[in-house]
């Protein structure tokens, strides 16, 4: 199946569906692949019957989607998959308590996601062969700054391009997998305080 990048939710009813923390966190997993219905109750530790429910709701509002089904020991296998990989509320839903509880609970799953990714990365992953930080091949920062919203936004549209040409790279090197993952908000304060 192709996946878009992004789906803009265009009706309440497909805003209410998706903001649902248990549907919010099932999404994280039917983006990255299709999964059946007791692939997820195995992953989310929950019956089989709760999942299914989630499922169809999921599908009644166009969120999710059937992408093969397979015959197995005599049982149909349904795959199902997000639609894309992103969605965001359309600028007339973007007033709702919905749509910030769901743009939050999304940020919340991706952090968890990536949590998840770390603890299951190959031991390799987190060995030094250097004490220069620019030779690394992982990355692990966090940092806070006061910017005004057009510089923050200029910025953002540049992080864009430069993942895009990253992704884009086409070399004849042998190649690595490389997870990335980035989360930026405004915050009220920050919590890293400078020395006087």
């Amino acid at each position: 199946m192709e996946q878009k990048s992004v789906t803009i939710i265009e009706t309440y009813e497909q805003l209410k569906a998706i903001s649902d923390p248990l549907r919010t966190k099932m999404l994280i997993y039917l983006v990255e692949q299709p999964y059946t219905v007791h692939m997820l109750a195995n992953e989310l530790n929950l019956s089989r019957a709760k999942i299914l429910y989630h499922i169809r709701e999921l599908e009644k509002h166009g969120i999710i989607k059937l992408v093969r089904k397979e015959e197995r020991g005599g049982n149909i296998l349904k795959y199902y998959q997000a639609v894309a990989r992103g969605f965001i509320p359309a600028d007339h839903l973007l007033n709702y308590v919905e749509s910030k509880d769901a743009t939050r609970q999304s940020f919340l799953e991706v952090l968890d996601r990536a949590k998840t990714r770390v603890l299951t990365a190959p031991e390799e992953t987190f060995e030094l062969h250097s004490s220069n930080v620019e030779e690394w091949t992982n990355l692990s920062l966090q940092t806070e700054f006061a910017v005004s919203k057009e510089k923050f936004l200029e910025f953002t549209q540049k992080y864009r391009e430069l993942l895009e040409t990253l992704k884009n790279m086409d070399t004849e090197e042998e190649k690595q997998h490389y997870y990335l993952m980035t989360t930026a908000f405004q915050i009220e304060e920050p919590i890293f305080k400078k020395k006087n």
